[in-house]
């Protein structure tokens, strides 16, 4: 049997959320024996909150180093056998949907930074890497705004994004944020909506191309939002509950001819599509940044 490596590839996929993460770690877990094969384990979200979140919370409490350090040496032959490679695919670890952990004035995750930190402090000797998909604020906050309702009341779209300036969110700065928790990371960032363009330089990007090759996307949409109709059908409702909004998804489902809320004037449109670009191009400029996209070239080595 082949011992466990000493130092391995950790790539931390942490969202962001609505940019087809979960799309992406279905996709993953669908392949995982196939992936196992080429010295590539899986680390799903349920596991990284119920076995990392807890113990990184008593990082934050004071725990010792050593015994911090002890809990991931533990985490990873136990969730990861030999593998070189351990992508840890959670969403959660930036924050929430819920408005107060999602943004906070000009912050997009206003402490995630202290969350990824508490994580990778439990992995102090091996090579890090943190993958982020980035999204338009024109669509990223609607869409966030609809995933919110599946866990807490409802509230306008209007009262979600009080005090908060989508031309000032950038992406740009909380990858900076990212990246000062562990200073030799690479970090791996694409487009949401270049996602399915660039499904196979990522996979490839991420695993490396003798393992990507055994990756197939999923064909059905994960975690679809709230249409258009059913946000207008919340909003003449009087105090919608839960329940409203469980039905409101159900008899005005998301689909083809029936797109999600789109909140904003022309104008507002066009703001935010260059405050994106230049915020886009700002990330890109990065020397610790990997912007992937359609047209990047796939890794020549084998197996990641």
């Amino acid at each position: 049997m082949t011992a466990a490596p000493a130092r391995r590839r950790l790539v931390f996929l942490v969202g962001a959320h609505k940019t087809a993460s979960s799309h992406l770690q279905q996709s993953l877990l669908d392949a995982e024996a196939a992936l196992a094969a080429h010295g590539v384990a899986i680390v799903p979200p349920k596991t990284v909150r119920a076995d990392l979140t807890p113990v990184s919370a008593l990082v934050r409490d004071g725990i010792s180093p050593e015994i911090g350090h002890g809990a991931g040496a533990a985490f990873l032959p136990l969730h990861a056998g030999e593998a070189g490679t351990v992508i840890l695919m959670d969403e959660n670890i930036l924050g929430s949907t819920d408005r107060k952990m999602l943004m906070r004035k000009t912050r997009l995750y206003p402490w995630a930074h202290h969350r990824l930190g508490r994580i990778l402090a439990l992995f102090p000797d091996h090579d890090i890497e943190i993958g982020l998909a980035i999204r338009s604020p024109a669509t990223f906050l609607p869409s966030c705004w609809s995933e919110s309702l599946h866990h807490g009341p409802y509230e306008p779209f209007r009262r979600f994004i009080k005090n908060i300036d989508p031309l000032a969110l950038s992406w740009a700065a909380l990858a900076d944020r990212l990246h000062e928790t562990s200073p030799q990371a690479r970090m791996i960032v694409w487009r949401y909506e270049d996602y399915p363009a660039l499904f196979p330089q990522l996979a490839a990007r991420l695993l490396g191309p003798d393992a990507a090759a055994q990756v197939t996307p999923v064909k059905r949409i994960m975690r679809p939002g709230l249409s258009a109709e059913a946000a207008d059908w919340l909003a003449r409702e009087t105090a919608p509950d839960k329940d409203a909004v469980l039905a409101a998804r159900k008899r005005f489902p998301k689909k083809d001819g029936a797109p999600g809320l789109d909140p904003w004037k022309p104008a507002d449109h066009a703001a935010m599509a260059n405050a994106y670009q230049a915020d886009l191009a700002n990330l890109a400029a990065r020397p610790h940044v990997d912007l992937v996209t359609p047209d990047s070239p796939q890794p020549s080595t084998s197996d990641a």
